[in-house]
């Protein structure tokens, strides 16, 4: 299934003692426009600064390498994919992948969980939905925080974890 900028892959094994589905959200675009115009911006600023000015060359090698730092240090926060693997009696685990290729893995025991939700948040004028994962420890486990998939995505991951709950209790 596909939006504007979020594409959802599934994959589904049965076998006979356990169901197996993965969901990956994945990003088609890198960049927005205005990251890319705050990109370019950064980098006319400092070449101007570089090419104008008149101080010392230390202080300008030293602003490039903290606009570069700064960009490098924004860029390896950025999600590409965010991808839930779920085996109903062993448990649900949710890797985030950055594009720099580092992944944070996370993981819930099937035990641990006792229900499953489609959560809304109101922020700054917008009603954003969030799947969570309600527990007796952590609470509530928000999944795809990062990606934050449109709702008609969450409403299907949300009916095959709910059909697994209720089928391995």
């Amino acid at each position: 299934m596909k939006d504007s900028r979020l594409v959802l892959k599934s994959s589904t094994q049965v076998s006979l003692n356990h169901s197996c589905i993965e969901y990956c959200v994945e990003k088609r675009e890198y960049f927005s426009n205005i990251e890319y115009i705050v990109v370019v911006l950064s980098l006319l600023m400092a070449l101007y600064s570089y090419i104008i000015s008149t101080t010392i060359i230390c202080i300008k090698i030293g602003f490039i390498v903290f606009i570069l730092f700064m960009l490098s240090l924004w860029l390896s926060f950025k999600v590409h994919n965010e991808s839930l693997l779920i085996t109903a009696p062993i448990g649900l685990q949710l890797t985030t992948t950055y594009i720099t290729g580092h992944q944070r893995v996370f993981s819930l025991p099937w035990q641990s969980i006792t229900d499953v939700l489609i959560v809304d948040v109101i922020r700054t004028q917008k009603v954003l939905y969030y799947l969570a994962i309600k527990t007796p420890q952590n609470g509530l486990v928000t999944l795809f925080q990062k990606s934050a998939p449109r709702l008609n995505f969450l409403e299907i991951i949300y009916k095959d974890i709910y059909k697994l709950l209720e089928s391995n209790r």
